[in-house]
């Protein structure tokens, strides 16, 4: 009995210790692949975050569930270790909601977590990314045209925006890839944007909507 008390205490302990490395490895992995590549959040989660992470790693139904599984014979002789494998399983749970579970309370109070919610009140992010959209899309026109046809291109365009409502209104297939070519310079600033942790990803995401909706709009226009 002492020896199957030993190896679920050893078995609980293996655990925790392979479930706290994989934690931290997530982590280390992802903030070393942020120099390659894209990576959805690429913020410094800090030492304690994929410690709570790895040590709320508790046992329960499922583990409980897959010992159970094991057939009681096979073949024409008992399994082997079947006893001790459900015996170590419950050691397991139980160590695992007493230890863990009790402890976890107290170490989320007593670890300091890093501050993501420090994002800039959306009114000047939406001014911000007003100011990211227009400087791509003149960085976009004077690359393409002079300053005078730009002066003129800007002024026709809200002449057009204001048109497309009427069916017989036409344009010409040029302007009409050019204002989508700026509509693509626009969402790609907003992707570059959205790598600025200080922005909320949602006001992006409303940017985004708003340019796709427009080039549909452009695009059906053309089919008419």
């Amino acid at each position: 009995m002492v020896h199957r008390y030993t190896s679920g205490i050893l078995v609980t302990a293996v655990l925790i210790v392979i479930r706290l490395m994989a934690s931290y490895g997530a982590v280390y992995i992802t903030m070393f692949m942020k120099r390659f590549i894209s990576v959805a959040d690429d913020r410094n989660p800090g030492k304690a975050t994929p410690f709570i992470v790895g040590w709320a790693g508790m046992r329960g139904v499922v583990s409980l569930a897959t010992a159970l599984s094991i057939p009681a014979m096979a073949g024409s002789e008992p399994f082997p270790h079947r006893d001790l494998i459900l015996f170590i399983t419950f050691v397991v749970i139980l160590l695992t909601l007493v230890v863990q579970g009790l402890t976890l309370p107290l170490l989320i109070k007593s670890v300091k977590f890093p501050d993501f919610n420090d994002h800039m009140p959306n009114e000047l992010a939406k001014i911000k990314i007003k100011k990211a959209i227009a400087e791509a899309s003149l960085k976009f026109q004077s690359e393409k045209f002079c300053d005078e046809e730009n002066f003129l291109f800007q002024k026709l365009k809200e002449v057009w925006n204001f048109e497309l409502s009427n069916e017989n209104f036409k344009i010409s297939d040029e302007v009409r890839q050019t204002y989508l070519e700026i509509l693509n310079e626009q969402r790609k600033a907003l992707i570059e944007l959205n790598k600025d942790p200080k922005i909320d990803e949602e006001v992006i995401r409303t940017f985004l909507y708003h340019i796709d909706l427009e080039e549909q709009r452009w695009r059906a226009h053309s089919e008419h």
